[in-house]
């Protein structure tokens, strides 16, 4: 247990499997997730079936990250972290970036400024730093945030791909 780290709450958004749930939840034990926000119907499934096993916080699961309302959530929550999609920067795909319908930062970038958490945690793809990140730092920066960014790849993490 980590004695002596202070308690907060959290809102996942773009949660997937719950990957970075579960990575803040064994880092950091005195954090619960308040709100999970995913629109994938098997991704739903298996956040789910992992708040059942108990593996994930139970919370409530919106299912539009347009629609969500963070105003209701300010003062009661002190971060936000996240996957957001990575189709619009991905070198794999066509990088339409904002002309991308899965582009989905203004929305959260509303719900940032909804909200005013401490605290964001965002990942996704290399192509990303060429394409829409140097907006979203601005962005960030903006509303107060000091922004960091880096780039590990899956070998650097342990993992064989």
């Amino acid at each position: 247990m980590n004695v002596g780290l202070p308690s907060f709450q959290y809102l996942s958004i773009c949660s997937g499997n719950g990957g970075l749930d579960l990575g803040v939840r064994l880092a950091l034990e005195t954090t619960k997730c308040c709100c999970y926000v995913e629109n994938e119907a098997f991704a739903i499934e298996v956040l789910a079936q992992r708040m059942e096993e108990g593996s994930l916080d139970p919370a409530p699961i919106w299912s539009d990250l347009r629609t969500f309302d963070g105003k209701p959530w300010r003062g009661k929550i002190q971060g936000i972290i996240g996957g957001y999609p990575c189709q619009p920067w991905s070198l794999a795909g066509k990088r339409l970036g904002k002309e991308d319908p899965r582009h989905l930062w203004p929305s959260i970038s509303r719900i940032i400024r909804e909200i005013e958490p401490s605290y964001c945690f965002f990942e996704n793809v290399e192509g990303h730093i060429s394409l829409g990140l140097p907006e979203v730092r601005a962005e960030l920066r903006a509303m107060g945030f000091r922004v960091e960014a880096g780039l590990f790849s899956a070998a650097e993490m342990g993992g064989s791909h």
